[in-house]
C-alpha cells in the first residue's frame, strides 16, 4: 500500500491562516460601528480606561489590516500592526487567568491570535493572494 504524501504546502497554510485571522479582525472591526454602535464602543473603551481616540483607531486598524490579510496585500505590515494591539488585549486580560471563558475573559484567545499573527508575519502572503495591476510602467 502506498503511503500518503503529506508534503507540506506552506502556501496553503498561509492562505488558511490569513483567511481565518484576517476575517476575524475584519468582522470585529466592522462589528463595532455596524452592530454595537460607536457610542457603545466609546463607552466601553472609556470604562476600561482607554482614551476615546483608541476606539476609532482600533476600529480602523482592524478593518484595514483585516482586508489586507484577506487579500494577501501588505500581509507582513498588517500582521506587524496588529501584533501590539493583540498584545495589549492579552495584557488587559492577563489578570483574569488563562482560560478565556472565565468572567472578564482570560488571555487564551488573544495569545492564540498573537501566535497566528507571528506565523503570518513569518510566512508572508504565499502564492495564493490577489495580484493588483502595477501602477508603474515596468
Amino acid at each position: 500500500m502506498k503511503a500518503f504524501n503529506f508534503s507540506p504546502n506552506i502556501h496553503l497554510a498561509s492562505l488558511f491562516l490569513r483567511m481565518f485571522i484576517g476575517g476575524m479582525f475584519f468582522l470585529h472591526g466592522i462589528g463595532k460601528p455596524l452592530v454595537a454602535g460607536m457610542d457603545s464602543v466609546l463607552t466601553g473603551f472609556k470604562a476600561q480606561g482607554f482614551p476615546a481616540w483608541t476606539a476609532y483607531a482600533s476600529t480602523f486598524v482592524e478593518i484595514v489590516a483585516g482586508l489586507l490579510l484577506l487579500t494577501g496585500s501588505g500581509v507582513r505590515v498588517a500582521a506587524l500592526v496588529l501584533m501590539p494591539i493583540t498584545l495589549g488585549i492579552l495584557v488587559y486580560h492577563f489578570p483574569n487567568g488563562w482560560v478565556f471563558h472565565r468572567p472578564g475573559g482570560g488571555w487564551e484567545y488573544p495569545e492564540m491570535i498573537l501566535v497566528n499573527l507571528i506565523a503570518i508575519f513569518c510566512l508572508g502572503a504565499g502564492k495564493y493572494h490577489l495580484r493588483f495591476p502595477s501602477l508603474s510602467k515596468n
